[in-house]
């Protein structure tokens, strides 16, 4: 419990995914995937209750022994490809609002970011309740300036592609810019619930580290994360 008031956590995982199968309870490093950030959750020691939205029965199973509790089944129409992440949080909500009235404040968990910790996960509780304002979401640094970055046209065509002033100055001339990394998305219950979106009207970012912000994707990303993971096991 944070600042005396309900903290729902709420974690998503769906069973089909194509880029890596199994992702979310892939072993890493010895461990499925999902624990990791299961670990995370519990030791803050915030939250009134942790749920999972899953279709898999399988993750279900694997989340249960961990400690989360898995009080419904997500609808099929929530787990196919095309369904949105935000879609499957609306139904969560309102199942654990006719079980048990509205929270105060809610954290999203996506499995998929094994590299984050509780410490993480605390900074953005932390400053969604000190600032009071409506969200918080983690970013962290690009990898390159956006300044370098552009769509390419059907003839993969250079021209314009760094726009003029741009052209020979330094990376470290370029003002820095930050992408979200997956991580951390907090939010006040009554505002999410109404407006159902990310970017509400004060949502403002918690920096991470680039190497804590692998969001598993592909095989490469599992790769990486494993990587880090066990160089962190042996430090």
């Amino acid at each position: 419990m944070l600042d005396g008031k309900r903290f729902l956590c709420l974690m998503l995982a769906r069973g089909g995914s194509k880029g890596v199968p199994n992702k979310n309870i892939k072993p890493l490093a010895g461990k499925p995937l999902i624990n990791y950030s299961i670990e995370a959750v519990q030791k803050t020691g915030i939250f009134d209750r942790m749920i999972l939205s899953t279709d898999s029965g399988q993750i279900a199973d694997v989340a249960v022994e961990a400690g989360m509790e898995v009080p419904f089944m997500r609808p099929d129409f929530l787990a196919t490809d095309t369904a949105s992440a935000l879609d499957s949080i609306v139904h969560a909500l309102d199942y654990v609002a006719a079980e048990d009235g509205p929270y105060d404040y809610v954290q999203y968990i996506f499995p998929t970011a094994p590299l984050r910790t509780s410490e993480h996960i605390l900074e953005g509780a932390t400053k969604l309740v000190e600032t009071q304002c409506d969200m918080v979401i983690s970013v962290c640094e690009t990898d390159h300036p956006v300044q370098w970055m552009n769509h390419l046209p059907a003839d993969l065509s250079l021209k314009n592609f760094v726009h003029e002033k741009d052209r020979d100055r330094n990376r470290q001339e370029l003002q820095k810019s930050y992408r979200i990394n997956g991580s951390i998305y907090v939010a006040r219950w009554e505002v999410f619930a109404e407006r159902r979106d990310w970017f509400a009207q004060d949502t403002r970012a918690i920096i991470m580290p680039p190497e804590v912000s692998i969001d598993i994707d592909t095989p490469l990303d599992f790769k990486l994360a494993e990587l880090m993971v066990k160089e962190q096991q042996h430090a």
